[in-house]
C-alpha cells in the first residue's frame, strides 16, 4: 500500500505534531521567562527558603491596615512613581509580589520583568487566597 502525501500536508502534519508535544500543563504554578505564579503555601515556603527574598506588597497604603505578610515592603502599584521605585531595586534579588486578588501583582511582575528582573514570584489569588488558607498576616 502506497500513501501519497503532498509537501503541504507533510508540513501541516509536522506542525500539528510539534504543537501537540508541547507541555501546556504547568501544574501548581505557571511561569513565563522570569515570573512564577505560586499558590499561597508554595509562595510562603519558596519565600522562606530563598535567602535573598524580598516580599513586595503592591497594594495601596489604605489597604495595608487589613494586614500584611510578615516582612513585606510596600510599593504601591497605583503610585505614579511605581516604575521609578522598582527600577531602583536590586535586579539580582528574588521578589515575591502580592496584592489583594493577584491582578496588580501580576501587572507589577510583568513591568518588573520588562525592566530586567528575572526572579519574580506572584501570589496566585493574592491575599484572598492567603487568608483562605489560614496563613498569618500581621498589622503594620
Amino acid at each position: 500500500m502506497i500513501i501519497r502525501i503532498t509537501t503541504a500536508k507533510f508540513f501541516l502534519f509536522l506542525f500539528a505534531l510539534l504543537f501537540s508535544c508541547t507541555n501546556s500543563d504547568k501544574k501548581n504554578n505557571e511561569s513565563s521567562e522570569g515570573i512564577t505564579k505560586l499558590d499561597a503555601r508554595g509562595f510562603q515556603s519558596k519565600a522562606a527558603e530563598t535567602p535573598d527574598a524580598v516580599i513586595l506588597d503592591v497594594r495601596t497604603p489604605g489597604e495595608l491596615s487589613e494586614g500584611i505578610i510578615n516582612g513585606a515592603v510596600n510599593i504601591d502599584f497605583k503610585d505614579p512613581s511605581f516604575g521609578e521605585k522598582i527600577s531602583s531595586l536590586d535586579k539580582d534579588k528574588s521578589y515575591f509580589l502580592y496584592c489583594l486578588s493577584g491582578k496588580r501583582s501580576s501587572d507589577a511582575a510583568t513591568q518588573m520583568e520588562s525592566l530586567g528582573f528575572n526572579k519574580i514570584y506572584t501570589l496566585d489569588g493574592g491575599l484572598k487566597n492567603w487568608n483562605a488558607e489560614g496563613l498569618e498576616t500581621v498589622k503594620p
